[in-house]
Formats: structure tokens, C-alpha cells, sequence
């Protein structure tokens, strides 16, 4: 007998629960806007008492001139495949949260609103609203909102006269003779996949937590993106065609919290065609800053801008950081693109990209975690006007922590005065102890008149200078390396620098250790210069020149502290000067196995030890070869001029461009090919595939060894017959017998003749 189930109430609450959630969704009402529908106009449907929340307001094909006031949760469309237009004389749509009602969370979609000048297509003031895939043409905006939590998605918005999609507001109001600042936020909006053509700016955000991503914008004059707040993430967005007159900015962010933390994610940007025709233009403008808290993750990365030109100041990217107070966590800017930069006018300035990190807490500095400059490619920056100076990336460190600049791309960067490749200065006045590392950078083809730089570097800290490559710098005065330690240490090592016989190789000023380095055809292989020397020859003033600087920045300073101040000056500088550099600098590549020489190095007030250097060495494995078979040519400069061997420190050593390979017999690949040094070394493979003989393989550095290779002839194996060979018939008789007979026969033709 099977048990009767007891009662059990709280069972049927599971039972009936799901009808319940399913009478939630059957009780939204659909009411039709139309000729013949429900309704004639779509204000009649919302203001109806039978519209509730949650009901969907549909609208047939038509054009309604209406400005609609939504103040119910509903969802407002256009019915489908139908092309619904909205002419209204003020605001196209406008969603409130009033005495009248709530329209938070409303949807709109599907509609075309044509509006007259100096009116809105949509007005939203209640939170978790969307807006999606609406066409809006002229007036003055197309979307503002107050709102949280809005989403604002495929919209088209065309020829506004303003700013096409807002969220949040600032406004300054002059009320009995005080200024007031009035700000109004609007907070985890996200504004995706829309098209913006015309207007001022395209999207101006003020608020926290906001997402500006996949949009494209066109044709706008002042701003593509301005958006102001905490936490920003601005992603994957077109912006093209700003041209016209005034300052141009791609996208600016000011990412700010005066009350706490904040950081930014600015990824994937693309940026082309920003050009103003009488002022400075931007791609993209970031500054970001905390108060009383760490300022978090600032990550700038895979941004491509191209095509900006201006007068006077001219950037690709920016990034300003100040965390008060607080430490910041980590500053990454990485993997951007940046070409084709052009600055106009007199004493203009160009930079591919521009960063400062700082941070202070009273009369100290603060720290960081992480600050990396890397894998960024920058081309093509030109500043060619009177005083024109350009850099490729600027660098200015005013936090504590360890800086890397490493693995970026820096081509053709060209100024009037000065170029640079990299420029980075580092300023930690607290600890003194920020490592500054410059390294595996590529950088060519810097120009200018008065001086260039491929990497110019001043650290209160140790500075590490590893494995670049640089070449081609052109101008009066070229450094390929300088750099100037302030009561730290300089290492500069397997670098890889090629002049043309008339420039510095390596400058420097303090204490540094210069090795494994490969630096050919220069004046002066290393240079110590004293204080300020770069910066006077870049910038040459006299002391009248200098007094009338003072006095354009300070109007009311007096002759007297003119003179006093400049005498200051020329203290300072001789003090400086009187600090001797000791520059130890052994095993490097010059490009000779002989002596460089004494004139090669300029000591200044101190002294460079370049003793002993290192020599270019080949040898062949194996040394003899069968015709067909191969040697391995290697080519190194591991052994220094006293015999000393340093291929344990190989990884220490100089990488990329080149070696000459040479051969008389066989192929390198052809009878000349060019290797790069990896390492400090290169090789090359011999095939012995032209016959036997002595191969004479030559490699050239502008020094040329060379080794020789013996090619031997294919041998016969025991017991080889050769089938092209006929072989003898066996008749029986000894071969003695036959060679007998054989010289009998003719001697007998040799006597005949005679007769």
C-alpha cells in the first residue's frame, strides 16, 4: 500500500510562482499609433490612463508633427519595416522624471526626427533609459541626457549645429555678483556603435564610469570625443575629417576625482585627418588625476592617428598624470601608431607622443608601480619653420618608480632647429633612486640644422641605456646617445650606432660605463660634455638674449636683479662644470681591429678609458668540404684586443645591422650577401657547388678578416663502377701479355715508317 504524501503549503508557492512571472510579461499591452490604429498620435497613446508601464507604443508609417513628453516605463517604436519621421517644434522626444511621472527605462527605437534649427531630437532626465537605432537631422543636438545608467546605441545623427549625442553638463552662472559652477553628471551611460557627421563636438560626456566605444564620427570642427570624469573607458572609435579653422582635439579626456581615485582605458582609437589652418591640433589629449587616493591603471594602447597638421603645437598623444597626495599604480602607454604629424609656423613645436606622469605629496614626490612607454611606432613628424623642434617621444617623469622606454619605432622625425628621436628626462627629488631604462628602441632618420639626438636622457637615478639601434642622424651637431646621469650612474650597452664620419657616437656627462656597444665611422666615438652643453648648442643665447626672456616673463623685475640673476647663472653653470666625468668604456666594436685612437675620444675635464676594444674575428666549420657539402662561416667580436674572450656575455652584446660576406668559390647564397649581427655575431653558410678548390671568404664590418675553405673533389668509393664506363670483355689472357703485345705492335708501325 503505497504512503499517502502529506501536505505541504509552502509547496505550492513553487507550483504557482512561475504563473505569476509569466503574468508579468502578458499584461504589457501593445497600443498602435496611426491611421486607423489605436491611436492618431503618439502622444494620445502614452497620455492614454490605459497605457501602463511596461507597454510598447508602436507606430505605423507616417509623419507626425509632435513633440512627445514621456513620462511612463515603456517601449516606443516604430513598427517594422516602416519609416516613421518626427517634425517637432521643440524637443523630438523628451523623457521626464517629474510630478507627472517616471519614463526611466524606457527604450526608443526605429524612428527619423527632423528637426529646425536650434532644437533637440532627444531630452532625457530619467535614469536606465535606451536609445537605439533613430536617425536625427539638423538642430542644435541630437541626444542629451542627465540620466544614469543610459544606453544610446546605432543611432545616425546628422548636421547638428552643437554636440550631437551629451551626457552631463557643466555651466558657469554669474548670480549677485558671484560666480557659481554648476555641474550636472550622468553616470554609467554607454554611447556604442553610432554615426555622428557635422556639428561641434560629437560626443561630450561629464560624469563617472562612462563607455564611449565603436562610434564613427565625421566632419566635426572642434572635438570628436570631450568627455570629463572618473574611470573612463573610450575604445575602439573612427574619428576623420576635422578640418577648418581653430585648435583641433580628436578626443580629450580630463579622467578626474577630486574626492577619491580614478583611472582610464583609452584602447584602439583610430584617428586620421585632423587638420586646423591656424592653430595647434591633438589626436588624443588625456589628463587624469586623483586626490587623497592612488591613482589606478592609466592604459593608453593601440591607438592609430595619422594625418594632423596646425600651426604652433602639434601631438599626436598626450598623457598628463597627477596623483595628489596618493601613489598611482601603473601608467602604460603602448602599442599606438602614430604618422604624419606637421607643425607650421615660427618656433613651433611636433611630438608623436608626449607623456608626464607626476605625483607629490607636500614637498615629495609619490610613487608609481609600473611606468612603461613601449612598442609604440611613430613616423614621418615634421616641424621644418624657423625654430621648428621636434620629437619623435617626450618623456618627463616627475613620480617615483622605475621607467622603462623600450621596444618602440621612431622614424624620420624632422625640426628646424632640433629633432630627437626620444627625449626623457626623469625627476625623482625624494629618493633619488628611480632607474630610468631606455631599451631595444629603433630609431632612424632624425633631421634637423642645428642638432639632433636619437636618444636624449637625464635621470636623478641610475639609467640603463641597453640594445638600440640607431641611424642615419642628420644635422650640424648629432649625438646618437646623450645622456647626463645627476648623482647616479649610466650604463650604456650593446647598442648598435652608425655615423657617417662626422657626428658623436655617445655624449655624456657624470659617471657611465659604455660596453658591448658597435660604433663605426664617427668624429668622436664618446664625448664627455660638461653641464648645459647640448642644451647651448641646441639653443645657443647670449646673456642679452637671456635678460630679455626674464623680462618678457617678470615685467616688473628690475635691472639690478637682471644682473644679479644672470651672474647667478654663470655661477651655477661654472660649478657645474667643475665636476669631472669619469666614463669607463671597454670592449666596444669601432669598426677597426686596430687602435681607434686617442683623437677618437673627447675626455673634456675628465677621462675616458676605451682600453682594451674588441676585434672582428671569422673562422669556418669545418674548414674542408666535399664539393656539395657546406661550411658554417661565423663572424664574431667576442675577443678583445688583449686576447680577453667575453662570448660568455654574449646576450650583453649589440644586435641588427651589418656584415658584408664575401666568396671567391661556391655560395653564400650568392657571391655577396649582408647578415645582420645578432649578439655580436653572424653567420653565414658556404655550399661548395662550384667544384673543387680554395674558397676565399671575406666578412666586413669596415674591417674585413677573412678564412679560406677547402672544396675537394667528389671521391671514388671501393668498389664504385661508373655504368657510364664499358667495361672489358674477359678473353682469359693476362693483362701483361696484353700491354706486350700491345707495345710490339707499335713499335713494328713506328719502324715501317721509318723506312
Amino acid at each position: 500500500m503505497a504512503k499517502r504524501r502529506s501536505y505541504r503549503p509552502y509547496a505550492v508557492i513553487f507550483l504557482i510562482l512561475p504563473l505569476f512571472l509569466s503574468l508579468g510579461n502578458v499584461s504589457a499591452a501593445q497600443w498602435n499609433v496611426g491611421i486607423g490604429q489605436d491611436y492618431n498620435n503618439i502622444q494620445e497613446a502614452i497620455y492614454n490612463v490605459n497605457t501602463a508601464d511596461g507597454d510598447i507604443i508602436n507606430v505605423f508609417n507616417g509623419t507626425y508633427e509632435e513633440d512627445v513628453v514621456v513620462n511612463k516605463n515603456l517601449i516606443i517604436k516604430a513598427n517594422n519595416n516602416d519609416t516613421v519621421t518626427l517634425k517637432p517644434v521643440d524637443v523630438g522626444f523628451n523623457i521626464v522624471n517629474d510630478t507627472t511621472g517616471n519614463g526611466g527605462g524606457t527604450k526608443i527605437t526605429g524612428f527619423i526626427i527632423n528637426l529646425i534649427n536650434g532644437r533637440l531630437g532627444m531630452n532625457i532626465s530619467a535614469d536606465h533609459c535606451m536609445i537605439e537605432n533613430n536617425t536625427i537631422n539638423g538642430g542644435e543636438k541630437g541626444i542629451i541626457t542627465i540620466g544614469n545608467n543610459t544606453l544610446i546605441k546605432r543611432n545616425k545623427i546628422f548636421g547638428v549645429s552643437n554636440i550631437s549625442i551629451q551626457a552631463g553638463y557643466s555651466s558657469i552662472i554669474n548670480e549677485a555678483g558671484s560666480t557659481k559652477i554648476i555641474i550636472q553628471t550622468a553616470n554609467n551611460t554607454l554611447v556604442d556603435r553610432n554615426q555622428i557627421t557635422g556639428g561641434l563636438t560629437g560626443i561630450a560626456i561629464m560624469g563617472n564610469n562612462n563607455i564611449v566605444s565603436k562610434n564613427t564620427i565625421f566632419n566635426v570642427s572642434d572635438s570628436g570625443i570631450a568627455l570629463v570624469g572618473s574611470y573612463p573607458i573610450i575604445s575602439d572609435n573612427k574619428l576623420s575629417n576635422m578640418v577648418g579653422p581653430g585648435s583641433k582635439i580628436g578626443i580629450t579626456v580630463a579622467a578626474l576625482n577630486l574626492e577619491g581615485t580614478t583611472g582610464l582605458t583609452m584602447n584602439n582609437n583610430i584617428l586620421n585627418n585632423i587638420r586646423s589652418a591656424d592653430n595647434k591640433t591633438t589626436g588624443i589629449d588625456i589628463y587624469a588625476m586623483s586626490m587623497d587616493a592612488q591613482l589606478d591603471d592609466i592604459i593608453v594602447k593601440g591607438n592609430k592617428i595619422s594625418d594632423i597638421s596646425g600651426f604652433g603645437e602639434n601631438t599626436g598623444i598626450s598623457v598628463v598624470t597627477l596623483a595628489l597626495k596618493g601613489a598611482m599604480s601603473s601608467f602604460k602607454v603602448s602599442d599606438n601608431i602614430i604618422t604624419n604629424i606637421v607643425s607650421q609656423g615660427i618656433n613651433s613645436t611636433c611630438k608623436g607622443i608626449y607623456c608626464l606622469p607626476m605625483g607629490f605629496d607636500g614637498n615629495n614626490t609619490t610613487e608609481s608601480e609600473t611606468l612603461l612607454i613601449s612598442k609604440n611606432k611613430i613616423t614621418k613628424l615634421k616641424c621644418e619653420d624657423e625654430g621648428g623642434q621636434c620629437q619623435g617621444l617626450s618623456y618627463l617623469q616627475l613620480i617615483q618608480g622605475n621607467s622603462s622606454i623600450s621596444e618602440n619605432y621612431i622614424s624620420e622625425i624632422v625640426g628646424n632647429t632640433m629633432a630627437a628621436g626620444i627625449f626623457a628626462l626623469g625627476i625623482d627629488y625624494t629618493t633619488f633612486k628611480s632607474q630610468m631604462t631606455i631599451n631595444r628602441n629603433q630609431i632612424t632618420d632624425i633631421i634637423a640644422n642645428n642638432a639632433t639626438s636619437g636618444i636624449m636622457s637625464v635621470n636623478m637615478g641610475d639609467m640603463f641605456i641597453l640594445h638600440n639601434n640607431i641611424f642615419h642622424l642628420y644635422s650640424n651637431n648629432s649625438r646618437f646617445i646623450t645622456t647626463q646621469p645627476i648623482l647616479s650612474n649610466a650604463t650604456i650597452m650593446g647598442n648598435n650606432l652608425e655615423g657617417t664620419g662626422k657626428e658623436i657616437g655617445i655624449s655624456v656627462n657624470g659617471n657611465s660605463t659604455i660596453s658591448y656597444n658597435r660604433m663605426v665611422n664617427f668624429q668622436y666615438y664618446i664625448k664627455n660634455m660638461v653641464f648645459l652643453e647640448l642644451v647651448m648648442e641646441m639653443y645657443p643665447f647670449t646673456d642679452e638674449q637671456l635678460r630679455d626672456y626674464i623680462k618678457s616673463q617678470y615685467e616688473d623685475i628690475t635691472d639690478e636683479q637682471l644682473d644679479e640673476i644672470i651672474a647667478a647663472f654663470h655661477k651655477l653653470v661654472d660649478y657645474m662644470n667643475s665636476f669631472p666625468s669619469y666614463t669607463t668604456a671597454p670592449y666596444n666594436w669601432y669598426g677597426t681591429n686596430t687602435d681607434p685612437g686617442n683623437s677618437k675620444f673627447s675626455p673634456s675635464n675628465g677621462t675616458i678609458n676605451f682600453k682594451p676594444w674588441l676585434i672582428l674575428n671569422i673562422n669556418a666549420n669545418p674548414p674542408t668540404i666535399q664539393v656539395g657539402q657546406t661550411s658554417k662561416i661565423t663572424t664574431n667580436v667576442y675577443k678583445d684586443s688583449i686576447g680577453g674572450d667575453h662570448s660568455a656575455n654574449a646576450v650583453q652584446f649589440f644586435s641588427g645591422p651589418w656584415v658584408t660576406f664575401t666568396t671567391n668559390l661556391g655560395n653564400i647564397g650568392s657571391k655577396s650577401i649582408i647578415v645582420n649581427w645578432i649578439n655580436g655575431l653572424a653567420t653565414a653558410i658556404l655550399r661548395g657547388d662550384e667544384g673543387p678548390g680554395l674558397a676565399r671568404v671575406t666578412a666586413t664590418d669596415y674591417q674585413t678578416v677573412q678564412t679560406f675553405v677547402t672544396i675537394l673533389g667528389v671521391p671514388v668509393p671501393h668498389g664504385f663502377i661508373d655504368p657510364n664506363v664499358i667495361k672489358m670483355q674477359d678473353t682469359g689472357m693476362p693483362i701483361t701479355y696484353i700491354l706486350m703485345a700491345l707495345t710490339l705492335l707499335l713499335g713494328g708501325l713506328v719502324l715501317s715508317t721509318k723506312k
